[in-house]
């Protein structure tokens, strides 16, 4: 087994354990999407996906790749999409099965697609390349089974993102460090994003900032001022995150790219 199939494998099995926590995180984001990094992070992301999504699916078909538990699969179902999904983690899976039920679901590597060329008319990845030593593979991926003309959302960690995760991470692969997950993550640039998109078959890639600020340290310091203060960072938030020097520093990044015809 290869060093890549290794890492990857232990993000499956780290998830895997994780699975009933990820459904019950998503649950609660509908209940207050301030309470967490993890729920605004998401809140962010799901403003970002409505920016470039048709806001009625039609029909169109979607393929999550890395659909863990399959909540932006249910999402976009209820907007008219048909939906698809894969994961590497069979307890994912059960997870995205009972919250999408009838969808072709299926247990796949994100480097592997078990589908046709231009099978999908869009192609989403969240939080997945961050555990891929290398990401080229899976974009390769992406790009194949889209219909040319298709696009491609895919989210990614930034290298320079103001939680100082890069050196958080590594040093929590080093040595325990509070209840931080032991599992080596990888950080990129827009401009390697850009490239790499570029090099597996997209047009003009381009990269946003999803969210800013050093908000999981608040969140582990005085978590009970979190949502407070969140809601005042919020619009702020908003006009920062993306402008072309501060999304370096953001938190998460979204690709938006479309596969050449």
């Amino acid at each position: 087994m290869s060093s890549n199939d290794v890492q990857k494998q232990l993000a499956i099995d780290q998830h895997s354990v994780q699975a009933s926590e990820f459904a019950q995180r998503y649950r609660k984001i509908a209940e207050d999407s301030y309470r967490s990094c993890f729920a605004y992070s998401r809140k962010r992301l799901a403003d970002l996906l409505d920016f470039y999504l048709p806001a009625q699916g039609n029909g169109l078909r979607v393929l999550d790749v890395g659909c863990g538990t399959g909540h932006h699969m249910a999402s976009l179902k209820e907007r008219g999409f048909e939906v698809a999904g894969i994961d590497g983690s069979g307890e994912m899976l059960h997870q995205a099965r009972a919250n999408n039920p009838g969808a072709d679901i299926r247990q796949a590597d994100v480097e592997a697609l078990p589908f046709a060329d231009a099978s999908f008319d869009l192609v989403l990845c969240v939080e997945v390349l961050r555990y891929l030593p290398s990401s080229a593979q899976s974009i390769r991926e992406m790009a194949r089974v889209l219909k040319p003309g298709g696009g491609c959302l895919a989210t990614a960690t930034p290298l320079f993102n103001l939680n100082g995760y890069w050196l958080v991470n590594r040093v929590a692969n080093l040595t325990r460090v509070g209840d931080l997950v032991r599992l080596k993550q990888f950080f990129t640039t827009s401009r390697q994003l850009r490239r790499g998109f570029g090099e597996a078959g997209f047009m003009e890639p381009s990269v946003s900032g999803v969210y800013l600020g050093p908000i999981n340290w608040i969140e582990r310091l005085l978590p009970r001022a979190l949502p407070r203060m969140l809601k005042m960072w919020e619009p702020v938030d908003s006009s920062l995150a993306d402008v072309r020097v501060l999304k370096e520093l953001s938190n998460m990044f979204l690709v938006h790219a479309i596969r050449r015809k």
